[in-house]
């Protein structure tokens, strides 16, 4: 199947501005971190990184459901894996800062991966199971501050959209720290950059933040259960029929319409200066009416 010009385009100015942000952002994160060892300056630029990257990419995201997440309480979140981007829409969306779990090759790549490394991520060595296990538990225990951690259940991106079979790592981790899951859905990842494709198409991606499951008291044989239980949560929330580009288009029509009614308000009510907030008319509105003392009609 051939692939049209315009994706393409679109793929390689991606990687393009993905290479000069990492430029720019990679060296100040790396000296930042020497010195600083709780990581959190290295995450904002982290965060910005995802931000500009988003921004380029034509990628816009809503969240749902943050008033679930405790602040200061670390979790193990685990979301559904689509595609690429829903890394980018998990970083620019979800409140908790939390490390990454991801394969040990990554961290090898020049001036990325030595900038990934500097934000606390935990390397695994996917050849080594019992290896694995043990950064994983190790990693999970020195989370303070209000960190998480975030791994990927199913291992690895989804075929078909649909949601694959969970990985024991992120359950087994949770019941040896006590660590309550966080689970997540995303969807519209996989429409805008399925797998076996470096091609992609702008759209808007959906992140669901679940209830926590409690993992505290369980024993390594409630890990079959409490995956169940979180796979069930994170499905609850996928909708493959989702359409991410229908989605991206009534967005940016709802903002542009907003944009339309304030300029009218604007041109209405010029005494008001240009560009005014909603909010701003309304109450000037309300004083004029209230220092006349006659009703509006």
């Amino acid at each position: 199947m051939r692939l049209p010009v315009g994706g393409w385009l679109r793929t390689i100015r991606a990687v393009l501005v993905a290479v000069l942000l990492t430029l720019v952002l990679g060296p100040p994160l790396i000296v930042i971190s020497l010195f600083e060892k709780t990581g959190s300056t290295a995450y904002l630029l982290t965060r910005l990184w995802a931000r500009l990257l988003s921004r380029s990419m034509g990628l816009t995201f809503s969240i749902q459901g943050t008033e679930k997440i405790a602040p200061s309480v670390s979790y193990i979140i685990a979301p559904n894996h689509q595609g690429y981007v829903d890394i980018l829409a998990l970083i620019t969306t979800l409140p908790p800062r939390f490390r990454w779990v991801l394969k040990r090759e990554l961290l090898r790549i020049p001036l990325f991966g030595w900038a990934l490394g500097r934000t606390g991520a935990i390397s695994l060595d996917r050849s080594n199971r019992e290896q694995a296990m043990k950064s994983l538990v190790v990693g999970a225990s020195k989370l303070t501050g209000g960190w998480s951690v975030l791994i990927y259940p199913e291992g690895t991106r989804t075929p078909d959209g649909n949601l694959q079979h969970f990985k024991k790592g992120a359950f087994i981790m949770a019941i040896q720290t006590g660590i309550p899951i966080l689970p997540v859905t995303c969807n519209g990842a996989y429409k805008i950059m399925p797998k076996k494709t470096i091609v992609f198409q702008p759209g808007h991606i959906t992140v669901t933040v679940g209830d926590p499951i409690p993992s505290e008291g369980l024993t390594e044989a409630d890990v079959g259960r409490l995956l169940d239980k979180t796979r069930a949560a994170v499905g609850r929330h996928l909708d493959t029929n989702y359409d991410p580009f229908r989605r991206r288009e009534q967005e940016r029509v709802g903002v542009r319409g907003t944009h339309t009614q304030r300029k009218r308000l604007d041109l209405f009510y010029p005494m008001m200066g240009e560009q005014s907030e909603l909010g701003e008319v309304e109450q000037k509105l309300e004083s004029v009416r209230e220092e006349s003392g006659e009703p509006w009609t």
